[in-house]
């Protein structure tokens, strides 16, 4: 490892982890006002604002492989604070919309911004860890955000009880000054990009390939196909639950943010202890079960539907969304560690592009499908929802063997290996870290 490395020392990554915190806190700021604030400060229609961040988000998805071949090129620390700056330009930008073109612009570079976050951030995760503390870091990052989210969406509570133009000026502003100083904070961190060269190129053999190489790789795209379903779960309880608690269960109106908070508290509480109960695991495992998880916590959301209310009612819907979180803190870091692992360096910004791409288009689809759904059975979504999980989780397994083998289990850090361990304790001398397993290497460990 160089020695100008990122990973190399702790304060680097301190320092990333606060930029995200940072990030996080911003963005929690804007959730609660992101419809609304156009319509009462700027008076535009509802149906207006909606079309307009739809076009915005269409415009970040068919750009989203374009920040891809950037991290390749230019290093995943300088398109990560771009990504956030770019952000923080489009929020700044907020306060001065009036029309409807306006809002279109800011919002599609707040969208831009935004498309650019995923693969990046994996990809400059990778710059600052290596093996099994990559994982941690992953955990870490999303206990951290978590509670960053909430964090800000109590700010913006705080600041909306004045009811006031002003207040809804200083919540978007303030997003935007949360994203400011996380790109400040990220372009301070020293650059860990890993240079295409003959030696890297002999080593992944694909370093020459762009997304055609991506394309190429068949178990990659297995892996990304195998996601998309367990992408869905993640807009399940934001776009379902509120329909389903209210209209379906009859519940009060403000239980479904009560089981949002709840899931928001236990995953900043819970992520890092159970990422360091699992860490020791294949992680395709780790993920199928987690999928395991959420599909059992579907079938529970179901089955509510037969109790009559009250306090069984929100008792079970209390604990089947623990389920949920528990299949999320299973599912979240091992399959992000997996699918940064099971990339090359030298492409992996083309690589998390495409896998990313699998959430992009999960969380777009998402509002439009479990609505039409939801008018037909509400049933009939968990139900579909749970067999769909399974069916990615089994796929995930099936990959297994084909997948880079320290993807699915990493080498544990030096001096860290338990005594008759078969698990090497390092890469092999000369070989790029992370790169993509040679034909000989995708074979099942035991």
């Amino acid at each position: 490892m160089s020695p100008t490395r990122p990973g190399k020392g702790t304060f680097p990554r301190y320092r990333y982890l606060a930029a995200v915190s940072a990030e996080a806190v911003g963005g929690g700021m804007y959730v609660p006002v992101s419809l609304l604030y156009f319509h009462r400060v700027a008076g535009l229609p509802l149906g207006q604002v909606g079309g307009a961040l739809t076009v915005a988000a269409l415009v970040g998805l068919a750009v989203s492989p374009f920040f891809g071949a950037l991290v390749d090129r230019l290093g995943a620390r300088t398109v990560v604070a771009v990504g956030f700056a770019v952000r923080a330009v489009g929020f700044v930008c907020y306060p001065f919309v009036h029309q409807w073109w306006q809002l279109l612009a800011a919002a599609t570079l707040v969208a831009v911004g935004d498309r650019s976050f995923q693969a990046s951030i994996q990809a400059l995760i990778s710059e600052l860890a290596q093996g099994a503390e990559r994982q941690r870091m992953i955990a870490t990052q999303s206990s951290l955000r978590n509670a960053g989210f909430g964090v800000g969406g109590l700010l913006a509570s705080l600041a909306l009880a004045a009811d006031a133009d002003w207040a809804y000026h200083a919540v978007v502003l303030g997003s935007g000054a949360g994203l400011a100083l996380a790109a400040v904070l990220i372009a301070g961190l020293p650059s860990g990009r890993v240079p295409a060269t003959a030696t890297t190129t002999k080593a992944d053999g694909k370093a020459a390939g762009g997304y055609g190489a991506v394309l190429r790789d068949r178990p990659y795209l297995g892996l990304t196909l195998a996601t998309v379903p367990l992408a869905f779960c993640y807009s399940s309880l934001s776009v379902i639950l509120p329909v389903y608690t209210t209209q379906t269960l009859h519940a009060s109106a403000s239980l479904p943010g009560l089981l949002f908070t709840v899931n928001t508290v236990l995953v900043a509480l819970a992520q890092v202890p159970v990422n360091s109960w699992t860490s020791k695991w294949r992680r395709t495992r780790v993920s199928a079960m987690g999928g395991v998880v959420f599909a059992a916590s579907f079938l529970g959301f179901a089955m509510l539907s037969a109790l009559d209310g009250g306090v069984v009612l929100v008792s079970g819907l209390l604990l089947t969304t623990v389920l949920y979180t528990g299949g999320e803190l299973l599912h979240s870091p091992s399959s992000g560690a997996l699918s940064t692992d099971a990339a090359p360096d030298t492409l992996r910004g083309r690589y998390l592009a495409v896998y990313y791409l699998s959430w992009s288009v999960a969380k777009a689809a998402a509002p439009a499908l479990f609505t039409t759904l939801l008018a037909v059975s509400a049933n009939l979504t968990w139900l579909l929802l749970a067999g769909g999980v399974l069916l990615g989780s089994l796929a995930m397994l099936r990959l297994e063997p084909r997948l880079p083998a320290h993807a699915v289990r990493p080498a544990p850090e030096p001096g860290s290996a338990e005594p008759g361990s078969a698990e090497p304790a390092a890469e092999t001398a000369g070989t790029v870290p992370g790169a993509a397993a040679s034909p000989t290497r995708r074979t099942r460990r035991s």
